[in-house]
């Protein structure tokens, strides 16, 4: 029977991998992280000498800074897409404007350890539509994922400039890897997960699991996958493109050398943040960047400037409409939400039942 009153809470097998609710510890951490933020900004303009950088800064032609804040834009709006085509192909659709709220709610996530906050995107699904937790956050590590190799093919054009990266990216790459064939491998890992149905310990939690891992499935098939990377591929070569432009205005000369540098220096340090688990890749995306700009040859003022500029047409960019949604959207969906209430799940899901749905 379908009840539409607010739900007492997800599904009991779902609870021991539901997100952390947003709240005062949350805010806490993106508190210290914007205080991070601030200090890497401050280093950035020590390292590369203020008086040099605003002068670099008065003489960069800002009337470019719509088309770089629209390649940024471009590339939310494609993993936007991806997000949204997501949903529906794990069972979980939503209507276009509440699933843009939970999207760009998302974006001020980022400032969580390896943006590990933007689970809590599931969590509002749930709040709208009584979806488990457990089906939705695979789309949440998918995203993630095929962001991932997107940038390490984006990486790879330009390896040519910094040779010494090709090991990480290689490493980077059989990780994602294994991960795919982890979620590939459901079918035969099904039937070992049913065996623990018996494991007093794991038996709460095996439906949340197996509703997980099936999730995971379908999204790694090959047209899903394929049709993600190539989604990144764009959304995320828009921004380097953003980059070049950054690069060209602060007096570098325009051409594809520039245009596959920049690129490729802007996914390497993605990478580098993303691995090292700091809340938004700080200081570990800032140092990749200046650093892999020094060694292509430009000079420490220029190297700095630029790597400010980026990150505030990017990080801080989406950040600022992640935090306006949690200020505007959310609030409102939160209150005037629909929501289907489902009673908790304690059997397991029938084996092999509903594949392809």
């Amino acid at each position: 029977m379908t009840n539409w009153g607010k739900p007492e809470g997800p599904p009991e097998a779902d609870r021991a991998i539901a997100p952390e609710l947003p709240g005062a510890a949350l805010g806490l951490r993106i508190g210290l992280s914007l205080l991070l933020g601030l200090a890497v900004l401050a280093a950035l303009l020590v390292f590369g000498d203020v008086q040099a950088m605003a002068h670099h800064l008065r003489g960069f032609p800002w009337r470019w800074l719509p088309v770089i804040l629209g390649l940024t834009l471009l590339n939310y709006g494609l993993r936007f897409l991806k997000w949204h085509l997501y949903l529906r192909w794990v069972g979980a659709p939503l209507p276009w404007p509440a699933s843009a709220a939970i999207f760009t709610a998302g974006l001020a996530m980022v400032l969580t350890p390896g943006k590990l906050g933007e689970t809590v995107k599931s969590l509002l699904v749930w709040r709208w539509r009584g979806t488990p937790i457990s089906i939705t956050l695979p789309v949440v590590f998918a995203e993630r994922l095929t962001d991932g190799l997107a940038m390490v093919l984006l990486a790879g054009l330009g390896i040519s400039a910094y040779p010494a990266g090709l090991p990480v990216l290689g490493a980077i790459l059989f990780g994602l890897s294994v991960l795919v064939l982890a979620a590939w491998i459901w079918p035969q890992a099904e039937s070992s997960l049913y065996r623990l149905a018996g494991w007093p310990i794991l038996s709460r939690i095996l439906p949340g699991l197996l509703r997980f891992y099936e999730s995971a499935h379908r999204l790694v098939q090959p047209p899903n996958l394929l049709f993600a990377v190539g989604l990144g591929l764009i959304s995320w070569g828009a921004e380097g493109l953003a980059f070049a432009l950054i690069l060209h205005g602060l007096g570098i000369p325009l051409d594809l050398s520039l245009a596959r540098r920049a690129i490729f220096t802007l996914a390497f340090a993605t990478l580098a943040g993303a691995v090292s688990f700091l809340p938004g890749g700080l200081v570990a995306a800032e140092a990749s960047l200046a650093g892999l700009l020094l060694v292509q040859g430009l000079p420490r003022e220029i190297a700095a400037t630029a790597t400010v500029l980026i990150r505030l047409a990017t990080l801080w960019f989406g950040v600022a409409l992640g935090a306006l949604a949690w200020a505007w959207l959310v609030p409102g969906l939160w209150r005037t939400a629909n929501i289907r209430a489902r009673p908790a799940d304690r059997s397991l899901p029938t084996q092999n039942a509903e594949k392809g749905q």
